[in-house]
């Protein structure tokens, strides 16, 4: 019963995480509904607005056909033909992922029959909403896509909960899927480092991306403010016109890493946008599209070293935490070359799907082909973040071959001979022996002297020395007995002290009581 309870409970929240989106696009279309239009017209078209910008947002398909006078409006004879409109706004997605991401982390608290349920229902909530969002959109002028509907929402709550999940438990699922696919524990951690340095990587490139375009829209401010005059919008209609770039900033961003990458990106067939060279056509006006230096630069080629600066500062990083390395376990040339390519090739992955949401249509005829080829992008993202991950973690090695500037030897980062042998990987051969004393680095040394330590087991093999022999006192005279003589005392050990210590010699004038003692004392 539990576990109802805990899928019930998340399936409403999905349910409210998805009208908070969709709240708060309706808000924006009633404020200009009602301050511009003074709440004319048809309020059910206002509700296919936000439905439509909402569907969009989460990646969803929305078929256009412009009606006579919206053509003449736009001056293009394609726009008389129906289009699609699929290119993502996914600011508006963005909002639905971190809301199920929080609820995933409190999800990972649960039992994981609890969890995988809760997780199953409110992406089915999600799906759910959005298929009837998408069916009261229905128009002759704008359809959504009804399966895209019931779908795509519902990936992106089943992503931000399954990736939360698994974040929390990042070390379980890493170690359960070790045992299944019978992987060496040697192996675990360059596995774990890829998989690491893959997700920083892509972050650290995307970053590059935010920075390229911000930089863009500042030195190219004045372009941008003219073309939002151009536009002639109202004061609220630049609120709106804001709003639009914020929810298309997710699709600049990986946009501008792709620039920095290499390959760029398209903004209508046959366009090209590129360091290398710059070719475009008729775009939308778009205040973003602004940051865009219609001529390349000589100097734009030097933005594809920020990627190859940007992964080398990972490396150096997963160096000196995932890959230090210890006396007992050093860290071996196959370890780095596993982590790095692991790395590359993990991120450009990442970045290829990234690449893959950003790309689609934004207009009919030659605007239909818009965004980056996530083909390209994966390889040379790979190539490129790959390569610096490794300079990154050769250069990011500590220990005593450190060079004056922070670059570090790598066999000296071993931290355990410094021989070919022992940097691949290869250990000594049979019969070399090594100074353990002199292969410990001296920031590793302890200042305090140590003093050695005997075994327990020699030291209870080892002969105490004699004790010296004491007086003995006066026996008591009994009954037929000769008179008392002096004799040495007898020395009470204990039977610890027995085994450890030799017999005594009695004194020769009590010999004849010593045999009496020892007759009775067989020990």
């Amino acid at each position: 019963m539990r576990r109802v309870w805990a899928g019930i409970g998340q399936a409403v929240e999905s349910a409210a995480i998805a009208a908070v989106g969709l709240v708060l696009c309706a808000l924006v279309c009633l404020a200009v509904w009602g301050i511009d239009q003074g709440f004319g017209g048809d309020p059910l078209l206002q509700w296919r607005l936000a439905a439509d910008a909402w569907l969009v947002g989460h990646g969803v398909d929305l078929g256009v056909t412009l009606g006579r006078d919206a053509v003449i409006a736009v001056g293009l004879e394609e726009a008389g033909r129906s289009w699609v409109l699929s290119l993502g706004a996914w600011g508006i997605g963005l909002i639905t992922f971190w809301l199920h991401w929080r609820s995933g982390r409190r999800l990972a608290t649960l039992p994981i029959i609890d969890t995988t349920i809760a997780v199953v229902l409110g992406a089915a909530a999600t799906g759910t909403i959005g298929l009837l969002v998408g069916v009261s959109a229905q128009h002759a002028t704008a359809a959504p896509n009804l399966a895209h509907a019931a779908v795509f929402p519902a990936l992106v709550a089943l992503v931000g909960m399954g990736g939360a999940v698994l974040a929390v438990h990042k070390h379980d699922w890493l170690l359960a899927a070790a045992r299944t696919l019978t992987i060496e524990d040697r192996w675990l951690r360059s596995i774990r480092t890829a998989l690491r340095t893959g997700v920083g990587s892509t972050i650290a490139v995307l970053g590059v991306g935010a920075l390229l375009v911000g930089a863009g829209l500042f030195l190219r401010f004045t372009e941008g403010l003219l073309l939002l005059e151009s536009l002639g919008v109202t004061a609220v209609g630049v609120i709106v016109m804001f709003l639009l770039q914020l929810a298309l900033a997710p699709v600049a961003i990986v946009w501008g890493a792709t620039w920095a990458i290499g390959p760029g990106f398209m903004i209508g067939r046959g366009s090209s946008v590129s360091p290398l060279g710059t070719d475009l056509g008729p775009v939308p006006a778009m205040p973003l599209l602004a940051a865009i230096d219609p001529s390349a630069q000589p100097w734009m080629a030097v933005v594809v070293v920020l990627p190859v600066l940007a992964a080398v500062l990972v490396g150096v990083l997963a160096r000196q935490s995932l890959l230090a390395g210890t006396p007992g376990r050093p860290v071996h040339w196959w370890e780095l070359a596993i982590a790095a390519l692991g790395g590359g090739v993990l991120a450009g992955a990442l970045l290829g799907i990234l690449a893959m949401l950003s790309t689609g249509a934004i207009g009919p005829g030659r605007l239909s082909v818009t965004g980056p080829d996530a083909v390209l992008v994966a390889a040379w993202g790979a190539l490129e973040i790959g390569i610096g991950l490794l300079i990154g973690m050769l250069a990011g090695g500590r220990g005593t071959g450190a060079l004056a500037g922070g670059f570090a030897v790598p066999l000296a980062a071993e931290r355990e001979g410094s021989t070919l042998r022992d940097f691949f990987g290869f250990g000594r051969g049979p019969g070399e022996t090594v100074d353990e004393d002199a292969s410990i680095p001296s920031e590793w040394s302890d200042d305090q002297p140590t003093e050695a330590v005997e075994p327990l087991a020699a030291a209870e093999s080892t002969p105490a020395p004699k004790p010296k022999p004491k007086p003995k006192p006066e026996p008591t005279p009994t009954h037929g007995s000769t008179p008392a003589q002096e004799t040495s005392p007898v020395v009470a050990v204990s039977t610890e002290d027995q085994t450890r210590t030799q017999p005594v010699e009695p004194v020769a004038d009590a010999g004849e009581q010593g045999e009496g003692e020892t007759d009775r004392d067989p020990r």
